[in-house]
């Protein structure tokens, strides 16, 4: 078979040449196993450490068991010897007797483990004594730590008076040696040592016996008999079954075995028999195969034609977005030119900040700024929908606005909103029953009279917020929307005359500002909230505040999509 080609079906179920199976090598019943790799060289290690083991346990509970008891027998044994010598010493230092001291001294100085022996007088002077050098240790700092304790021996010599009183006529002192009092433990420990060593290494020699007639030699057998079954007819010889062993767990290992041999032969015999179905289906799938192979070139030829329709539709879909959007960027371009430009008002304001975003390419807001001798005219309209119809709507307000100014008047604010209610509802055929259209506005309106030092404000459902001296102040506006079909024709709006002063600002914005989705718990923005982050930065120039006002926006919505279109308008008037 070629490396890089798949295999077909029939390579896969080739039936008529069939190869055998190429078995792994099968060690034979001779095999050796090493001597370390052995059950038994395991079992005597492992016997060894456990014995070893407990044997230093043993052996460690009973050297400290023999330590105390030699600690105890020193120390009895030295207190009884001077007890005994008690009377001559008291009778040496008495008559200060340095012959019977001598005596004293050199009968406790038969004991080797006595290093020095010294009997004083009731002065402090040496009546006799002896003294020999201490015997070598390798371990000195242990000895003195074990035996330091029974090393020093001091006993009072005390005569009684016959009317009871007691007077001290010496001293008696004996030294031992703890460096041979560690000696000798340290023979009694290596004796135990050597001990333990050979009771572990005699169990370990035992057990290593027994479990090798036991377990390794039947399994050795059980090995042997393993490595002659024939692969090709695994049930035609069963393995034979150690004598004294049909009960334990070398019992249910054979007969585990000769089970699985048997299921194996049984399972090779069912192999030949599902061969030779497997070659009848593998016959068939090919002619499957094969039907179904031309089926999909018949399907794959109605798809090729059905993709190239589709290639031809999407090319004409292409075709007619982009002419679409080419038509909004240009509607685009209109739409801009009919704002205003903010250089109209240069002389009656001292700043200027025009924030204008539709929510697509065009848009449904619209503001208006313009001069007439030394008064100005200011208004924000917000128009039903956003997107084409936003901007179509801009289109019929602007040239009903436009009317207005030139033959209606700029001094009155309300006037103006009544006039564009009715041109609107007019121009929309909204002003009666059969209108087949619901559009219309909110707008806000100011008159900025330079000659007064007045700003007059009407709203249409929109308000106006004022910065003075006193901080800030909305003005609501009234709550009546323009042209809608339910926007009474003959509403007179509310005008509002406001004196401003150096420094004073004026803000006019759509519910596309305040209306925006955020923050945890995805609500509103808020005119609470405009209000509060504009009074944080009412100090800096009126465009940083739009700039920062805007930030805080975009913080707000986080990954939420804006929801129409924005507009935000502010000045201050030339005091």
């Amino acid at each position: 078979m070629h490396p890089n080609r798949p295999p077909t079906v029939t390579e896969d179920f080739d039936v008529h040449q069939p190869r055998p199976p190429v078995a792994p090598q099968r060690p034979s019943g001779t095999s050796q196993v090493r001597v370390l790799d052995g059950l038994s060289f395991k079992q005597a290690f492992a016997t060894l450490a456990i014995a070893l083991a407990l044997g230093l346990a043993s052996s460690a509970y009973e050297l400290f068991s023999d330590y105390r008891a030699m600690h105890e027998q020193v120390r009895h044994a030295y207190a009884a010897n001077l007890q005994l010598v008690r009377g001559l010493a008291v009778e040496a230092a008495y008559q200060l007797s340095a012959e019977l001291a001598g005596e004293v001294a050199h009968g406790l100085f038969e004991d080797e483990s006595v290093t020095r022996v010294v009997l004083t007088d009731n002065y402090g002077g040496r009546l006799g004594g002896a003294e020999r050098q201490r015997e070598s240790t390798p371990f000195p700092a242990l000895a003195e730590r074990l035996f330091g304790d029974i090393a020093h021996y001091s006993l009072p010599l005390e005569t009684r008076a016959p009317d009871g009183s007691v007077s001290s006529v010496g001293q008696l002192e004996l030294a031992l040696d703890s460096g041979r009092l560690m000696n000798t433990w340290l023979g009694r420990v290596l004796q135990a040592m050597w001990s333990g060593a050979l009771r572990a290494v005699l169990l370990c020699v035992l057990v290593v016996a027994v479990f090798y007639a036991m377990i390794t030699k039947p399994l050795l057998r059980i090995t042997a008999a393993i490595a002659k079954v024939d692969p090709a007819r695994p049930g035609a010889v069963l393995i034979e079954l150690p004598p004294k062993h049909d009960r334990d767990e070398l019992g249910v290992l054979v007969h585990t075995m000769n089970s699985m041999l048997a299921e194996s032969q049984d399972g090779l015999d069912g192999r030949d028999k599902a061969e030779a179905e497997l070659a009848a289906l593998a016959r068939d799938l090919e002619r499957r195969v094969a039907e179904r192979t031309n089926e999909l070139a018949r399907e794959k030829e109605g798809v090729e034609r059905a993709l190239a329709q589709l290639n031809i539709a999407n090319a004409e879909l292409e075709k007619a977005n982009r002419f679409i959007n080419d038509g909004i960027r240009y509607a685009s371009r209109i739409q801009t030119a009919l704002l205003p430009d903010q250089g109209t008002l240069v002389g009656l304001v001292d700043e200027l900040a025009v924030g204008w975003q539709p929510l697509d390419i065009v848009g449904g807001d619209y503001y208006w700024a313009g001069t007439f001798g030394s008064k100005a005219v200011i208004a924000v309209m917000d128009c039903t929908g956003h997107g084409v119809p936003g901007a179509f709507m801009t289109a019929v307000v602007a040239s009903a606005f436009s009317r207005i100014l030139h033959h209606h008047g700029h001094d009155d604010p309300a006037e103006m909103l009544f006039q564009l209610n009715r041109l609107v509802k007019s121009a929309l055929r909204q002003d009666r029953d059969s209108a087949v259209s619901n559009d219309g506005l909110d707008a806000g309106i100011c008159v900025l009279d330079r000659d007064s030092g007045t700003v007059t404000f009407a709203g249409a459902n929109m308000p106006l917020l004022v910065a003075d001296g006193d901080g800030f102040r909305l003005l609501r506006g009234d709550r009546m929307s323009l042209g809608y079909m339910d926007s009474p024709e003959d509403f007179r709006f509310t005008a509002t005359e406001l004196p401003y002063a150096k420094g004073s600002a004026f803000y006019l914005f759509t519910d596309g500002v305040t209306d925006q989705v955020g923050g945890d718990i995805r609500h509103l923005f808020g005119r609470k909230r405009l209000q509060q982050i504009l009074s944080e930065v009412a100090d800096r120039p009126l465009n940083d505040q739009m700039d920062a006002l805007f930030q805080r926006l975009a913080e707000w919505r986080g990954a939420e999509r804006r929801r129409d279109d924005m507009t935000f308008l502010a000045f201050r008037p030339v005091a």
